[in-house]
């Protein structure tokens, strides 16, 4: 094969003047990576995980207990939110999401301590993000141990001993603790539906975002300009497969997690179903509208690609979103991930119906009739068919050119 005229620098200096040409591609190549960069180093940028939503239940109401609660109240890891009388209620506000961490301190706990004994602090803490229970583990102990300390020398400071004496008699307060719907700290347990979501969302917007720019670049979008007085049908034809396309790989993913990889499952069909089709309807309208804006198929990529690589580190997923900064958890709110894999762990970690799984699944179906409307409503005008150069015109009877 002979390769007249055609030389490696000129092929270069081709490449380079059709990136020139495209802005778009101009921005994703040299402004993505900075501004991707700059937003995961402010998503960081607080450190630690701090200000933990946490229940009290003292049981011993001493001037002791109330002691230990304002050692908790004094670290930076926790932030005490309410105080309750019963263990049941601590367990409901961490199934709930009120709280993140529970402390039980045990009745007798002052008069056990003056005696010598060793009375346990319980700590409950939510296990359906691994970055909170680590935090909680750590910090919890940490109180603790400094407190049983710091009662000990007090106590024996009392009764005459020594320094030295006080030093090879101290006996820690036992640091007992309960992890809530992950005890083992099993990062597949918090890990694989985190992922799983991410890869339903990555296939879905892939697939919908390329429904409208196929037909423009094939020549077929004006058949559908016999529905401009109708757009909603165009939008429904579309999506619909994509719709039970999301809906079975939804549920055949999380189903071969449970059944293979043995994850839990501790809720109910019914709720799952809401948000499943909620998300897969907020992904859809998202990628229809982004289809419908775009001139071509790289475009429309592009476009929903930009939304999807932050999703899951804005998701709460790696970094709960109580210790992002002010803008980007705003930000993560916007992103259909992060409802949807707040209401994943919901129904699979922690077993809670159809009432914990509402408030994300309203979130998700107004992302998808905001984005369909704006969709819709454009589609709908004259002026988006001109633009098109249909200008509302229908194919001639018997033509072969559109598909009717």
């Amino acid at each position: 094969m002979r390769e007249e005229g055609l030389s490696i620098g000129a092929v270069i200096m081709e490449e380079w003047r059709s990136i020139a040409r495209d802005k778009r591609l101009i921005a994703i190549l040299f402004l993505t990576p900075l501004l991707y960069t700059l937003m995961f180093g402010y998503l960081y940028s607080n450190d630690r995980v701090d200000q933990l939503p946490t229940v009290i239940l003292d049981q011993d109401n001493s001037s002791l207990s109330r002691q230990m609660v304002q050692a908790f109240q004094q670290t930076e890891s926790f932030a005490i939110t309410s105080q309750v009388y019963r263990e049941t209620e601590v367990e409901q506000m961490l199934a709930s999401g009120q709280a993140k961490v529970g402390i039980i301190i045990p009745a007798d706990f002052e008069v056990g301590l003056m005696r010598g004994e060793r009375p346990s602090v319980l700590t409950l803490i939510d296990g359906s993000n691994m970055v909170v229970s680590n935090v909680a583990t750590r910090g919890a102990n940490e109180v603790v141990s400094t407190f049983g300390l710091g009662a000990t020398v007090e106590r024996m400071q009392q009764e005459g001993l020594r320094a030295e004496e006080i030093q090879s008699a101290f006996q820690p307060i036992p640091y007992s603790y309960r992890v809530l719907y992950n005890p083992t700290f099993n990062y597949g347990v918090f890990l694989i539906y985190g992922l799983i979501g991410t890869v339903i969302q990555q296939v879905l917007f892939l697939g919908i975002s390329l429904t409208v720019t196929r037909e423009k670049e094939q020549g077929t979008w004006q058949r559908f300009a016999a529905w401009k007085a109708s757009p909603w049908k165009t939008a429904y034809a579309k999506s619909a497969p994509y719709f039970l396309i999301g809906l079975v790989n939804t549920f055949f993913t999380l189903g071969i997690g449970v059944l293979l990889f043995e994850l839990p499952f501790r809720g109910t069909v019914l709720p799952l179903l809401l948000l499943a089709a909620s998300f897969i309807f907020a992904l859809l309208g998202i990628g229809y509208a982004a289809s419908l804006f775009s001139g071509n198929q790289v475009g429309a990529t592009q476009v929903t690609m930009l939304i999807a690589v932050p999703s899951f580190l804005l998701s709460g997923y790696t970094w709960p979103t109580e210790a992002m900064p002010a803008p980007l958890a705003f930000v993560s709110k916007l992103l259909p991930l992060t409802h949807f894999l707040d209401g994943v762990r919901e129904i699979f970690l922690k077993g809670n119906g159809l009432a914990m799984v509402l408030p994300a699944a309203i979130a998700l179906l107004l992302m998808g009739l905001v984005t369909y409307f704006l969709a819709i409503l454009v589609s709908g005008t004259a002026f988006f068919w001109r633009e098109k150069g249909v200008a509302g015109e229908l194919p001639e009877a018997g033509s072969t050119k559109y598909v009717s």
